[in-house]
């Protein structure tokens, strides 16, 4: 493997589907990828001499905080909607090493939960922070190749990690295959 120096070097949201006209591209603040991390549980065995932290093979809930500069007021129209909606990220990831560029795209489907609208100042006019939760669909493709796929609905054949479904023997186990 050779070392190489990757950056994210512009992107673009899209809220509701990836239409042009739903592009956020010029008030496009930041945006968080849902961090993926695997619940846990802390065990500590009578007769061992240390504790350890188990792998409980589930995800913990995803979130995506994200923030446009201004009022936005199509985007706040998403907030408490009683159905999730979709929501694109688009970016470019530049290869600083082999001077290449490699597109990603991130879909999610969820729900806004939160809507901040921030502090106005002179200098800096005003940010909306905003963040998606109860998300039941997300996908993540670098290039050609899906990092990431999970849906809730489909239990354990819903999670993929780089194309494999990683719990298929747990679903074979409980009669899903």
């Amino acid at each position: 493997m050779v070392a190489t120096i990757t950056n994210v070097d512009t992107a673009n949201l899209f809220v509701g589907d990836d239409d042009p006209a739903n592009s956020q591209f010029l008030v496009l603040n930041s945006f968080t990828l849902p961090d993926l991390q695997e619940a846990t549980k802390s065990y500590n065995p009578g007769g061992g001499v240390t504790a350890i932290e188990m792998g409980m093979r589930r995800i913990n809930a995803l979130t995506v905080p994200f923030s446009l500069h201004g009022i936005q007021e199509d985007v706040l129209s998403y907030f408490m909607r009683s159905r999730r909606s979709m929501y694109t990220v688009r970016g470019n990831l530049a290869n600083i090493s082999d001077q290449t560029d490699k597109p990603f795209v991130a879909t999610i489907e969820g729900r806004m939960t939160k809507a901040t609208l921030g502090q106005f100042t002179k200098d800096n006019g005003m940010d909306t922070d905003y963040e998606l939760r109860e998300i039941m669909r997300y996908k993540l493709v670098i290039g050609t190749t899906e990092k990431f796929f999970f849906d809730a609905f489909l239990g354990p054949r819903g999670v993929r990690v780089d194309g494999v479904e990683i719990f298929r023997n747990v679903a074979r186990n409980i009669g899903l295959v």
